[in-house]
């Protein structure tokens, strides 16, 4: 057979495209355990960083999470760090692109966030990705919150003052910053109200 004949072409393309299929199948077969342990890891991490543990102390991230970390209702846990309750909440709402999914920690007055931690999203890469970056998320850290939470446009320096009630959002991703402070907002409403 000819290689320069159509139905040779058809052949190689389809024999080269199952060979990569089967290949790929059975890569995500052979990995998809691990795939799904670490990426539990990095949700108890997320939990962990949120409530504001220090993960170099901790030497077994699983084990602390189970024996300290406890499920009250569907997606708010609480933990007691020095004494103090912290209510966490699993969040997940709409980006710009996709879902934003993430971990918010509240203190047990709901008067103040703990700590905010972004598990996944599909927000554009150098915009609205910002929002996983330490300097946005550390703004959150003991900032105070009602239900008139704002991410407003700053100086893109970010806000660190804890008791203005807002963060600086990230210039140039309007949207993604509008999504959040919605998702934020929505998530203390309800924790306030199902906890």
């Amino acid at each position: 057979m000819k290689k320069d004949n159509i139905v040779y072409t058809v052949i190689f393309s389809v024999v080269i495209t199952f060979i990569f299929v089967f290949l790929l199948s059975l890569t995500y077969q052979a990995t998809k355990g691990k795939v799904a342990k670490n990426e539990k890891l990095f949700e108890i991490k997320a939990f962990l960083n949120s409530a504001g543990y220090d993960l170099n102390t901790i030497n077994n991230y699983e084990e602390f999470f189970n024996e300290n970390f406890k499920e009250e209702k569907t997606n708010i846990w609480s933990t007691n760090k020095n004494g103090e309750k912290i209510i966490i909440y699993k969040f997940s709402g709409n980006g710009l692109w996709g879902t934003i999914y993430g971990v918010i920690a509240f203190n047990k007055n709901l008067d103040k966030i703990i700590g905010l931690e972004i598990t996944s999203h599909s927000e554009t890469p150098g915009l609205g990705g910002r929002i996983e970056e330490e300097w946005f998320k550390n703004q959150f850290k003991n900032q105070q919150i009602n239900d008139k939470f704002k991410i407003v446009m700053g100086d893109g320096k970010g806000d660190f003052e804890p008791n203005d009630n807002s963060v600086d959002g990230i210039t140039g991703a309007t949207r993604t910053t509008e999504s959040l402070q919605k998702i934020i907002v929505d998530a203390y409403e309800f924790v306030k109200s199902n906890r």
